[in-house]
């Protein structure tokens, strides 16, 4: 009987069923919701096979987290750098990312509002490192447009990665409210709007730190 792989399946295949049922049912259950068990039977295996492949619930939650991420840098690396003034291409860029919010929702929830650190230190190194440079090239896509900002003196000397954290936490801040149903001014605007007022607010504001005086 040796060689002869649990439930008779090919590994690659088995990996991406397991993968697939549990998008599905993180997606409609959210991370708290959902069970080894619920995924190994919607894939159609034992909770043992399941194992094979993932070392534990923490480590399918993270995968497909990273395939929601691999999607936002897709997105935001769609946007050209050079040619248009930084402001308007920082504006395509977190446009893209609302717009992501829009069209991908359930993988946004999972990224920005599910997933923690306690759940990503429970994944393995490989995992953990693909997670942590997705997350850096994601930041590194705006940062460049900073650094241009600086280089043309358009704005004072900033760190460029702090500035991308800025922007992009101020989206996802004001997206995650507007999605989970805030009773204020989220409700009453769209994301775009909201989201491109705190960018120009933000902007402007870099630029009066620079400015001469």
């Amino acid at each position: 009987m040796s060689g002869i792989l649990p439930d008779g399946c090919d590994p690659t295949s088995r990996r991406e069923e397991v993968l697939a049922a549990a998008q599905r049912l993180f997606f409609e259950r959210g991370y708290r919701g959902t069970t080894i068990q619920q995924i190994a039977a919607r894939a159609g295996y034992s909770k043992r096979t399941v194992y094979l492949d993932f070392l534990n619930k923490d480590e399918l939650f993270i995968t497909v987290c990273a395939e929601g991420g691999g999607l936002i840098l897709a997105e935001l690396e769609g946007v050209a750098v050079g040619g248009p003034p930084v402001a308007e291409v920082v504006d395509r860029m977190l446009e893209r990312f609302v717009v992501f919010s829009r069209d991908h929702g359930e993988y946004f929830r999972m990224i920005f509002s599910e997933a923690t650190p306690e759940i990503v230190a429970n994944c393995s190194a490989d995992l953990r490192a693909q997670v942590a440079a997705l997350e850096r090239a994601c930041l590194q896509v705006l940062v460049r447009s900073v650094e241009r900002a600086v280089a043309e003196g358009l704005i004072g000397p900033v760190d460029p990665w702090d500035v991308a954290g800025i922007l992009v936490g101020t989206a996802t801040g004001i997206i995650l409210l507007s999605m989970g149903g805030s009773q204020t001014v989220y409700s009453r605007k769209t994301r775009e709007e909201l989201v491109r007022q705190a960018v120009h607010a933000y902007w402007l504001g870099l630029r009066a730190q620079g400015a001469p005086r």
